[in-house]
């Protein structure tokens, strides 16, 4: 990044664009995170970008977007589905304080890496979940908890649908980041998303500011998961719902 280029200057123009006014502190513990993630980048792969400049505009841009759409209520229980970074799930927490966040990655070295974080920012409505999405979505103090399930990176959406629809209380969104293919995507997912309880309901398209086109999709959970899915571990993955 060029030297001149100062991250706090980036990322007020970044939150302008997003049109989101966020305090000094939620501006520095983001900036804060943005550090911690590039001193994990030495440990082990947490995301593809190199400097800040590059978290900011592409990555908290991103994370920040569905605050433009969707209201998260205060006392909302969100679980970021495939944590790895923190990324949705950290920017998340930091800006919705009174919600509930569960960062949900059966990676152990990444788990590691988001209980330091989220220690190391103060944040105290942070949970650390270190198994598979399958097991949570078949444990009941897990199953149909949730109000918002996040995923960002992770897998297509017939395999998301499976993992994430069972986490949600009926009433609930999942938000599905995704790029160009998004809507084949979507498609695809038709089966698993009726089978599962949910129906697509809107979705987002909009640019970072270096221009990459991303989707987001908002999933309603519309009835309860049935007692079969999710599947066992790794079964979503490898025969998707169709």
């Amino acid at each position: 990044m060029d030297s001149e280029i100062k991250p706090d200057s980036v990322l007020s123009e970044s939150l302008k664009n997003l049109g989101l006014a966020l305090n000094e502190r939620k501006q520095l513990l983001l900036l804060d995170y943005c550090a911690l993630l590039l001193d994990g980048l030495s440990k082990q792969r947490l995301t593809g970008e190199e400097n800040i400049e590059g978290l900011i505009n592409r990555q908290i841009y991103d994370c920040l977007f569905p605050m433009k759409k969707i209201t998260f209520e205060n006392g909302s229980r969100i679980v970021d589905l495939g944590s790895g970074g923190g990324l949705p799930g950290i920017p998340l927490a930091i800006c919705l304080p009174e919600c509930k966040v569960y960062l949900l990655d059966a990676n152990q070295k990444k788990a590691s890496f988001l209980e330091e974080t989220a220690n190391s920012l103060g944040l105290n409505n942070v949970v650390i979940l270190r198994e598979r999405a399958e097991y949570y979505g078949r444990d009941v103090a897990y199953r149909e908890r949730f109000d918002y399930v996040l995923s960002k990176a992770v897998a297509k959406a017939a395999v998301l649908s499976e993992l994430a629809l069972p986490l949600l209380l009926p009433g609930g969104k999942a938000v599905f980041y995704k790029g160009p293919r998004g809507e084949q995507e979507m498609l695809e997912a038709e089966k698993a998303l009726i089978l599962c309880g949910g129906r697509l309901v809107s979705f987002f398209n909009y640019a970072l500011p270096a221009g990459e086109r991303r989707i987001i999709y908002l999933v309603e959970k519309v009835a309860f998961t049935p007692a079969q899915y999710p599947r066992s571990v790794g079964k979503p993955e490898r025969r998707p719902l169709k």
